[in-house]
């Protein structure tokens, strides 16, 4: 019997999927595993330690496994694609195929389908395939220049607007449940957390966000609003690109982002329809790690 696993690496999470031609047999979840956020070792020790879990949990060897499919957020970056596959080889003798997050997500919402995918959870990203063939990306460069709408951008325009808030001595609430939600006492030990390390974890920050705009907290759902719009632009960027003059092409929504947060879905929906009137936009619950065993399955 012939053994298959599908890998979904975030920023945030990374889940397994292993299967044989047919049953889904074992699921795993462990760390994020983009290298650029979270240091090659630690991610190499989680996806490790992930592979022995979920081959005990389906009954299997990782020797067994014919082929896996990883996509894994920061791996259109070459130098990180080789050391993502090298870790992996280290557990797994069987074909493996390291690809982008955006791909798996792609397949999964699309069924293989033309369309454009915008993903955003940690970080954020727009890639499309059209009938032809021809991809395109627009976002997704990390996030300290890209990374739009996504939920670390979220986070950092909240603390941003919750300091000038106690600048500005206005909106004292969000300020004090930014100040929560960081574990910080003063506002000067929020801004210490935001300015510690090159790499803090703002995306702690977007469900607070998301929870204020439904309490009805304006300038929570002023940033959700944006975020929407951020987004909007990443696919625009995308139909412009390889979907220009068609019609009816499927955008699917998908990422913690716009499963936690309508307003940023109904944001991001009306401002692709006001430019491109025919565009089908959906939110998508797919799963993209059973989107990358579904390709391991395929290439057999």
């Amino acid at each position: 019997m012939a053994f298959y696993l599908g890998i979904d690496g975030g920023g945030s999470k990374t889940k397994l999927l292993l299967g044989d031609e047919q049953r889904l047999l074992a699921e795993a979840t462990t760390s994020g595993s983009n290298i650029l956020r979270s240091g090659k070792d630690p991610v190499r020790s989680a996806l490790h330690a992930a592979i022995e879990e979920i081959c005990q949990r389906g009954g299997t060897r990782a020797a067994d496994i014919r082929r896996v499919v990883a996509g894994i957020a920061g791996s259109s970056n070459e130098a990180v694609r080789v050391l993502l596959e090298a870790a992996l080889r280290e557990r797994i003798p069987g074909a493996i195929e390291v690809l982008g997050d955006m791909e798996i997500a792609h397949h999964a919402a699309l069924e293989g389908s033309p369309g454009v995918l915008v993903n955003a959870g940690t970080g954020s990203i727009a890639y499309g395939k059209n009938a032809n063939g021809q991809t395109a990306r627009a976002g997704g460069w990390g996030f300290a220049i890209s990374d739009e709408g996504s939920g670390h951008w979220i986070g950092r325009n909240a603390v941003a607007t919750a300091i000038r808030a106690f600048d500005t001595q206005q909106d004292e609430d969000f300020l004090h449940h930014m100040m929560s939600a960081a574990g910080a006492k003063t506002p000067e030990e929020l801004a210490k957390f935001a300015n510690a390390s090159a790499n803090p974890d703002f995306a702690r920050f977007s469900p607070e966000v998301v929870t204020l705009a439904q309490l009805g907290d304006t300038i929570a759902a002023g940033i959700l609003q944006r975020a929407g719009e951020e987004l909007s632009r990443l696919a625009d960027a995308v139909l412009g690109h390889i979907f220009r003059g068609a019609r009816g092409v499927r955008v699917a929504a998908a990422g913690g982002v716009f499963r936690s947060s309508d307003a940023v879905f109904q944001s991001f929906r009306k401002q692709v329809g006001t430019r491109h009137p025919s565009a089908i936009v959906f939110l998508s619950v797919a799963d993209p790690a059973m989107g990358a065993l579904m390709l391991a399955r395929r290439a057999r």
